[in-house]
């Protein structure tokens, strides 16, 4: 029988940092932008979700998911300008005895009233897809809405399921995928019907006959692009988290809105090192980028440099050239990155009269020498 707490691992540190990284921001960022819509049925509502909610704890009281997304509200700075909204959680889990274990540790915390935790016991399939039938079966629209994913092992995780609730708009998600242990059972035998289920579909065969690196770049590639093209998915970002156990873990983030995917960017590069494990991504160059709290913009200026050659560009333009990197427009590419390549003498800049140097408005063009 699996035991209802456990050790904490590296990695699942290294994945609740960027978690709580990212909420810290969405919470306000989000909070503030429902009071100001039009909300027909009430108060503005937010809804957080975990669909493998677990315990709450760690063997050694460690927090687990549930509890770091509870204090990223009930420790913000805005929690009492965001009292007129609704913070929904939902928290889902299988086990029944960690079911119970979740609820003692939440009935320790002090909770305002304008915060609504539910408990869901059972699998997250069935009960997040009930949910969403049941909303849309009403013709209603989920609210904006948060889900980590995060199963143990890649078993329960459903794409199509993930579509259904992508489809809504304002949804985001973030996925944990232990892409060392898919590539290690591809092609085992009776493994058919989960690869399926989280590929949403059998392309995932053709990284049978692959091997190493290869198969592993196939299934991250196929995971990312399927995910895109889900519900209304327009960003999908991924980042690599490095860790002593050799294994490859990948985090995929899920968003409708170039906010949401620079934001997702922003919390990478503010989450804090842990000993021994660093974060990654991939330029389109292939390149793999460490994520740290002193950025090297060295990779984004040569994409520039790729991109655009030596014929004249606009922001707008080095923006979109900037969006599918790891690095965030305002700050890597303005200050960190086109502000010093001008300061030394490798890219020229027209700008209007009275415009200081090292600004880049919207009416700047440039090009590199």
């Amino acid at each position: 029988m699996d035991p209802v707490r456990w050790k904490i691992e590296d990695h699942t540190r290294a994945k609740h940092r960027v978690l709580r990284s990212y909420l810290d921001a969405w919470i306000p960022i989000m909070g503030y932008q429902s009071k100001k819509a039009y909300q027909p049925d009430g108060p503005p509502r937010l809804l957080l979700v975990d669909g493998f909610a677990g315990p709450g704890t760690y063997l050694d009281g460690e927090p687990g998911s549930p509890l770091i997304m509870l204090d990223a509200l009930l420790s913000h700075a805005s929690l009492e300008k965001l009292g007129d909204v609704i913070f929904l959680y939902l928290f889902i889990e299988q086990d029944p005895r960690r079911v119970a274990a979740l609820k003692e540790e939440i009935a320790k915390l002090e909770v305002p009233a304008n915060v609504k935790i539910h408990v869901e016991p059972g699998r997250f399939e069935d009960r997040f897809s009930e949910l969403i039938a049941k909303i849309k079966g009403n013709g209603k629209s989920l609210v904006p809405t948060f889900a980590f994913i995060d199963p143990f092992g890649y078993s329960s995780a459903s794409m199509s399921l993930t579509g259904s609730f992508l489809d809504f708009p304002r949804s985001e998600a973030l996925f944990f995928l232990p892409l060392s242990f898919v590539h290690r059972f591809v092609g085992r035998a009776g493994q058919e019907a989960t690869l399926n289920s989280l590929f949403d579909g059998d392309r995932w065969r053709e990284a049978i006959p692959l091997s190493g690196d290869d198969r592993k770049s196939f299934l991250m590639e196929l995971f990312e692009e399927v995910l895109s093209s889900q519900g209304q998915v327009k960003h999908v970002a991924s980042f690599r988290l490095n860790t002593n156990d050799g294994n490859d873990y990948r985090l995929v983030f899920a968003t409708q809105h170039e906010k949401g995917l620079d934001q997702m960017k922003r919390a990478m590069w503010k989450v804090d090192p842990i000993s021994g494990i660093s974060y990654s991504a991939k330029m389109n160059s292939g390149q793999e980028m460490l994520f740290s709290l002193d950025p090297d913009t060295g990779p984004l200026l040569a994409e520039l440099k790729r991109a655009f050659g030596s014929r004249w560009f606009t922001v707008t333009e080095a923006t979109e050239v900037t969006r599918p990197t790891p690095f965030v427009s305002d700050s890597h590419l303005k200050r960190l990155t086109l502000a010093p390549a001008e300061k030394v003498g490798v890219l020229e800049v027209k700008r209007k009269d009275g415009q200081r140097a090292g600004t880049f408005g919207d009416d700047v063009r440039m090009r590199f020498l």
